[in-house]
């Protein structure tokens, strides 16, 4: 709908980001220099750690295209299995060690450094990270091999409880990403609406950056969350120039976590069933002693009736009732 107001040829906010439009703030860049001069003189593992959402993906796909002229030198390998559902599932983290072996194997008779790039590293069982990390120890004894774990800022502490060796410890180094400054969001709400065409003047005042700098901790995928339902606000009142107020009115039914610096500590480490079950067994023992009485309470958000953001919604629900 706001694509025709604003005359943008696709959605400049989409959470949806293809690599041609990957876009790295100033303070990111320092960390893809070090990992690509680390790639192209030595070996280790490497920990990536940043807020959920804050640019660790792009930073990686940033990575891997730096080096798309040097396939035959370099060889990137996603570790991650296909579904979730897989991730504490022991017959798959085997099946992943012994494609790491493989690997290293054949890049190694080919003379290309390794880059094995694991995604979400604190969500899988403590025994596989272990067990992964002493395979690169192992194989740099023979070949260059580079591993990559991102993961929530606590990743480092994680990988400090799992009591590797010595040699492991030494190969460890870690990175993070800071969320964007008021600068570096102004250079991203640009350059993804440019990227969808808009060539016109600044469409976000200044007074409105700063609001959506405050709502969304720099952090981008929250950007993207409130630039969209500005634009949306934006083109129902028919504005040309999103303003402070439009934000405000925008994000009253953005749904945006009020931590959202604190969010990533919310994601656990993949456990096993057994753990599973332990739990389970625990919380029926305490509801039993009647030590859990009541649920926790939870915020509701009033609904108001007060704009025709509110009306589209309401009236887009009836109709699918």
């Amino acid at each position: 709908m706001y694509n025709t107001f604003f005359q943008l040829k696709s959605n400049p906010f989409s959470q949806a980001q293809p690599l041609s439009s990957v876009f790295l703030p100033t303070s990111h860049r320092p960390a893809l220099e070090l990992l690509r001069n680390e790639i192209n003189t030595s070996s280790g593992i490497f920990i990536l750690r940043g807020a959920i959402g804050v640019g660790k993906s792009c930073l990686i796909k940033a990575l891997v295209e730096s080096f798309s002229d040097k396939k035959n030198e370099v060889v990137f390998n996603h570790l991650n299995p296909a579904s979730r559902l897989q991730l504490s599932a022991p017959e798959h983290n085997q099946l992943i060690i012994k494609s790491f072996s493989d690997i290293c194997l054949l890049n190694t008779k080919k003379q290309r450094a390794t880059v094995f790039i694991l995604d979400n590293a604190n969500k899988f069982n403590p025994r596989f990270l272990k067990n992964l990390l002493n395979k690169v120890t192992e194989n740099n004894k023979i070949q260059s091999t580079i591993l990559i774990l991102t993961g929530p800022l606590d990743l480092k502490l994680q990988i400090k409880n799992l009591e590797l060796n010595k040699q492991t410890l030494q190969l460890i180094k870690s990175l993070s990403l800071n969320p964007f400054n008021k600068e570096e969001i102004t250079d991203y709400i640009n350059y993804r609406l440019s990227c969808s065409g808009y060539s016109k003047n600044s469409l976000f005042t200044d007074e409105a950056i700063q609001s959506i700098a405050e709502l969304s901790k720099g952090i981008p995928w929250l950007i993207n969350t409130i630039c969209g339902a500005c634009l949306f606000q934006a083109s129902l009142d028919e504005q040309a120039v999103i303003e402070s107020k439009t934000v405000k009115t925008a994000t009253e039914f953005c749904f945006l976590p009020e931590n959202v610096l604190d969010h990533q500590h919310t994601h656990k480490t993949a456990t096993s069933p057994q753990e599973n079950n332990s739990s389970k067994k625990k919380l029926t023992s305490l509801i039993s002693q009647q030590q859990i009485t009541t649920a926790p309470k939870v915020k509701i958000k009033p609904f108001k009736t007060t704009n025709n953001f509110t009306w589209l919604l309401t009236n887009h629900r009836l109709k699918q009732l």
